[in-house]
């Protein structure tokens, strides 16, 4: 016999000191984006383990880069030195995050500057490799395909005001249809006269009649925390945040005013908010649309999408960014299946919006499960508020807020929960939040959390009745709470309930 059987086992603190820790994020799966813009340069490192490419790391340094371009179609040599200084900290981060694979841009400032090359040889240096100066067309495709990666369907016109340019691109139904590149930027200084005659050229503008503007950067970022602060909307969520094309006017118009307080701009921005206002206003004005979206996609979404996604993983990102947290957060292997097919009744008679919701709903579930019993419902209604993504509209993410509280908390009455929750959504919606929430608490609860239990019981939606087939092997799971729980579940789909024991 071997002397380290006669051993006796290790303690708890000996084995975890002999686990090996590893990255959540390997070397291999970990892509970089750079982007030269006009105004800022920007770093964002993602991990790409899954389908959906999360952010890691992400900083900017308004270094301006474009200052000045207009009246002198060169670089300034104080803001190249600015810019290099930049990207040789960028370089120090892509190194000690051994990133696999690195994409370094530039926009605007880099392709119009006649002094270009001053800039980009020595950064190309730093960084170990080429620099792609986009087109102008390039920039537009891009900037589009950035957005329909989270917005796949996505349609109207979309504007990226950066510092030196603005690209606007018409999209229907996620299809590029026309786009053009303009010279026009919030570090620009022309008249706004210019600006009107610049875009009435443009005749798709107004022809195409989009019924929406989506925002890209940082000037319609700006424009609308001003519209959050104002007017005291519920959610401070930029991506998706809707602004009236008569709210978006009135704005405008206060940051050109001259003695503008610019509230609600941010410090950084508010030198060159009146240069943007007058470039979104003029635009607003002449596409003649209903609203404006601010969208926190942007070139950086367009260069993975283009470099590093095919077309199997650019499908519908909530969906696959739910999967990826049930996968790494449930508890039991199979159980958002399991849910998926129980509550596939619920979706009989509604629109498909609905069952991809659900679906989302289910891989979610279990988030939170491992947090104290009485902060559940509300931590994981603020998880869902909170989840670092571009591809659920407002709505969507309260709706699923909601369901995840409801699923924690049921009906009670005393719990902590996110006051968001109780704006934006009709009382139809809210009702089937709740509805789900409910459905998602009894099944979970009566299974335990498991798979195996959940197949044991199939739900039938028949018209005002709620029936729950019960197999006799999980008949001992089905307790008084639980048909309370099951009650509960479908009075709120004002449904009475029948249990057969199959």
């Amino acid at each position: 016999m071997s002397s380290s059987a006669n051993q006796s086992p290790m303690t708890v603190a000996e084995r975890l000191s002999h686990i090996a820790y590893q990255d959540a994020v390997p070397p291999t799966a970990r892509i970089a984006v750079i982007d030269i813009g006009s105004n800022s340069v920007r770093l964002v490192i993602y991990g790409k383990n899954g389908a959906y490419p999360a952010p890691l790391f992400d900083e900017r340094s308004n270094c301006r880069l474009g200052a000045g371009l207009d009246e002198t179609g060169m670089l300034a040599s104080d803001r190249i030195a600015v810019a290099l200084e930049t990207l040789a900290r960028f370089a120090a981060i892509i190194r000690a995050m051994k990133v696999d694979s690195c994409y370094p841009v530039a926009t605007a400032a880099v392709r119009r500057a006649g002094n270009g090359d001053e800039f980009r040889r020595p950064a190309e240096i730093i960084l170990g490799q080429p620099i792609q100066v986009l087109s102008q067309q390039e920039e537009a495709t891009h900037v589009a395909r950035g957005l329909t990666l989270n917005v796949p369907e996505a349609s109207g016109l979309v504007a990226d005001l950066g510092g030196g340019s603005i690209e606007i691109v018409a999209l229907k139904k996620g299809e590029i249809r026309h786009s053009v590149s303009l010279n026009y930027g919030h570090l620009s200084n022309a008249d706004e006269a210019e600006i009107i005659a610049a875009f009435t050229q443009i005749g798709w503008i107004k022809s195409f009649a989009a019924k929406q503007l989506f925002g890209v950067g940082g000037s319609f970022r700006a424009l609308g925390l001003a519209f959050i602060g104002r007017e005291d909307y519920p959610l401070p969520v930029l991506h998706g945040l809707k602004i009236s094309s008569e709210m978006a006017m009135t704005l405008c118009d206060d940051f050109i005013q001259p003695d503008s307080a610019l509230d609600g701009v941010p410090m950084a921005r508010q030198r060159t908010m009146p240069m943007a206002a007058k470039i979104i206003r003029a635009l607003v004005d002449i596409a003649a649309v209903r609203r404006v979206v601010v969208s926190g996609t942007s070139i950086r979404d367009g260069v993975v999408a283009i470099n590093e996604l095919n077309e199997t993983q650019r499908a519908d990102f909530l969906v696959a960014i739910s999967q990826e947290i049930a996968g790494a957060g449930g508890r039991f292997v199979g159980v958002s299946d399991a849910l998926k097919q129980f509550l596939q009744p619920l979706t009989i008679g509604r629109k498909p919006g609905f069952a991809r919701l659900l679906d989302v709903a289910c891989n979610l579930a279990d988030m939170c499960w491992h947090e104290h019993s009485d902060m559940r419902g509300d931590l994981a209604a603020r998880r869902v508020l909170g989840l670092p993504v571009n591809c659920m509209t407002h709505k969507e993410r309260i709706w699923l807020a909601m369901v995840l509280y409801h699923r924690y908390v049921g009906l009670k009455q005393n719990k902590p929960h996110p006051e968001e929750m109780d704006s934006l959504l009709r009382a139809k919606r809210r009702g089937e939040a709740l509805t789900v929430g409910l459905a998602l608490r009894f099944a979970l609860i009566f299974s335990a959390g498991t798979c195996e239990s959940l197949k044991n019981i199939r739900l039938e939606c028949q018209p005002d009745v709620m029936q729950l087939h019960i197999d006799p092997s999980v008949r001992g799971l089905f307790d008084s709470h639980c048909q309370r729980r099951f009650v509960d579940f479908a009075a709120s789909a004002n449904c009475s309930t029948e249990v057969i024991y199959d």
